[in-house]
Parts: structure tokens; sequence; C-alpha cells
């Protein structure tokens, strides 16, 4: 499951990932990637709004909202220029006095991509829905209505960026803050004006498949994020016999990355490790490829790699609430937990991305699982500390 998470984040990124391994507790792996991040990303977006980072087919977003009684969940999908998705959901509440059932409503849009407002020419309703819910309905409709218009008046959003507009759905004056990492709307929240968050991310994700709408149900299976359990399952305990080696590696004579790491962890390619069942780290290159679009020409590939690297990936979340990106000079650190709905386990992962003037980018990526990661902190910490990356 380790392998799979970050196999799926990473191959968004690759034009052509190689790979070949087993399922044997990913002892055997025989794996060549070849990372280029796509050179001509077509850039779409809601209707007459130019994106800074361009929105791919099955990009989705969920925020925390407050709008109703129960806790509650909405999310937006992005399928084409003129097909959307539309998601409410909340929980069961098994309170003794005012049980309230599961509730699951989905609405898929199309639109007149040609108009400069958003205007729906056809629309499906999925779940299971009773005339008690036409007010979710109404107020979903209403939210695709006013969230395009408001992204709109925005302009293009390069950095997160903050605005104070009055918004009578959530009571009056509150501020909208942006950020290009979240997909569709760039909306990361909307606060009071005592700071009190009324509609926020919680996950942001990319459905896998041809097209982004196949097989890949992680949209419409999204639950919000249990309580923590504890992991007895992933244990990890530093050897005081460990000794550390240096790794370097370096591609098209571009950057020469480096890692300093102990025998506990096992290498399985240039630049691919595994510690056991419980982590692994990986690192690469992005260079700009002829034929790619003007702003990441402009602005360069970090952009892009760091959207990417805050997002969910099949059947698991990141969880927005606990990200984390500090930049220094031209690093950027990106911390998110990760959960993985199916198995049930939480992971932490860590990205690092170094970018340079002409549009390339050096990254790592350390994915631990939380059993191995709670008591051995300063072990990981260590490790992303001896990463290093030298320009040629």
């Amino acid at each position: 499951m380790l392998f799979a998470a970050f196999s799926a984040a990473f191959s968004r990124l690759a034009k052509r990932p190689v790979c070949h391994y087993t399922n044997d507790n990913m002892k055997k792996l025989l794996c060549s990637l070849t990372v280029a991040l796509l050179a001509g990303i077509q850039a779409i977006a809601l209707p007459d709004i130019t994106q800074f980072i361009p929105d791919v087919s099955g990009e989705y977003v969920f925020y925390q909202d407050t709008t109703f009684e129960r806790k509650s969940y909405t999310g937006f999908v992005f399928y084409n220029e003129s097909t959307y998705g539309v998601r409410y959901y909340a929980p069961e509440v098994s309170d003794k006095k005012k049980p309230l059932p599961e509730k699951d409503i989905q609405l898929y849009f199309t639109i007149d991509a040609s108009q400069n407002h958003f205007e729906p020419t056809g629309e499906r309703i999925a779940g299971t829905v009773t005339p008690d819910d036409t007010d979710i309905i109404n107020y979903l409709h209403d939210m695709m209505y006013e969230l395009t218009a408001r992204r709109k008046k925005a302009g293009i959003v390069s950095e997160p960026t903050s605005v104070t507009q009055n918004f009578q759905q959530f009571g009056g004056d509150v501020t909208l803050s942006f950020n290009p990492l979240v997909p569709l709307f760039n909306l990361e929240s909307i606060t009071t004006l005592d700071g009190t968050a009324v509609f926020s991310v919680v996950t942001t994700g990319q459905l896998s498949g041809n097209g982004g709408n196949s097989s890949d149900t992680s949209f419409t299976d999204f639950k919000g994020f249990p309580q923590k359990v504890a992991d007895k399952t992933h244990t990890f305990k530093p050897s005081k016999k460990a000794v550390k080696s240096d790794f370097s590696y370096s591609k098209d004579e571009h950057f020469t990355q480096s890692i300093s790491l102990d025998d506990q962890w096992k290498q399985y390619a240039d630049n691919f490790f595994f510690l056991g069942k419980n982590a692994l780290v990986t690192f690469d290159v992005a260079i700009p490829q002829a034929g790619s679009s003007s702003e990441m020409a402009k602005h360069g590939y970090a952009p892009l790699l760091a959207r990417s690297f805050a997002r969910s990936g099949p059947n698991s979340y990141a969880d927005w609430t606990a990200l984390t990106i500090t930049k220094t000079g031209n690093r950027t650190i990106i911390r998110i937990p990760v959960y993985e709905q199916t198995a049930n386990n939480h992971m932490q992962t860590f990205k690092i991305i170094d970018e340079y003037k002409d549009g390339s980018a050096a990254f790592l990526l350390l994915t631990v699982y939380e059993g191995a990661y709670e008591k051995n902190k300063a072990y990981f910490e260590s490790v992303l500390s001896s990463y290093s990356v030298t320009a040629q």
C-alpha cells in the first residue's frame, strides 16, 4: 500500500514512469523512473478565468462547510472545460435525541464554456434524494455560481492572497483567502472577520485513469478524516550499530542530489530507497521540455510540483488541515499527513522542492507510516536534513 500510494502521486508527474515490481512485501522491486513533467499542459479553467496553475482533468477539492448545523463537506470536481461535479456529504449523527442518517448528494453539470459566466446546459443528480433535500440542491447550485463569480473577480492568483467581500450565505462581510495550490476556484478558506473559518479546504486530489473519471472513486468515497488510532503494524527502532553511507544521484548533468542513509535502508534504484515496510524515500528532477506552456516557461515547474505534492492519490486523502509549507530561498518544504482509507492507515509525507532560474526543479519525497514516525521523529528529520542538491 505504501508503494501504491507513492506511485500514484509520483506517476502523475511523470511522462513515462517505467516500474516493474511484485507485492512480496515490497522486497522485490526493479524500478527505473524517468521523470519529465508534461510539456504541453492545456490551460483549462472555469469560464473566463485564467489559472496560474492550470487545472487538469479529475482534480477535486473538498471543504468543511459550516453552513449546515451538522458536520458537512462540500466538494467540487473538474472533468473538462464543460463538465463539473459538486457533492454534499454529511456523516451519520448517532445522537439518541436527534439522530440523522448519512447524507450524500452529487450533482453533475454540463456548461456552455463559451460564456463568461457559469451557464449550465444540463444536470444530473446522483445519490438518494428526498423532497427535504431541495434546499441542499439549491445551495449547491448557488455555490457554483457564487464561487465562479468571486474567483473571476480575484484575477490571476499566482500567490496566496486575501480579499474582504460581502457574502450573505456566510452572514455578511467575510475574508476569502485564495491559493494557487487549490484547484478550481483557488479558494482556500472563507473566514468571518473575527477569524472563524466557515468554509475551508480539508483535502484536494486528482482522480486517476484516462480522463480522470474512470475507476477511481476517491471523489465520491470521501467521508472526512477519522480519528487516528494507534498504528501497531508499522514499528521501527533505529539500530545503534547502523552504518551510514552517502548516496548521490545525477541526472542529465543538471543536478547532483545527495542523501545520507544508514544500512537499515535498502536501495532499489539509484534514487529509490525503502526502510522495510515503514518508509520510502526517492528523489529526481524536473527539467522544462521544448513546447512547455508559457506559464510554466515563465515561472518554472516548482508551482506545479507543489500543487501535485499537496494533493491526494487514489483512495487516500491528504489532510490540508495539517498542511505546512515553508519556503527559504529557493527551497520549499511541504509536510502533509495522508490517510489511506481502504487500509485505514495514516502516513506522514515530506516533499522538498529546490527551484532554479531556468525553470527546472529538483525534488525529494519521503513517506513514513505513522507507527514508525511517531516515536522516531528525530531520526526521520535527520534523513531530511541530510539531503542536499548541487546545481551543475
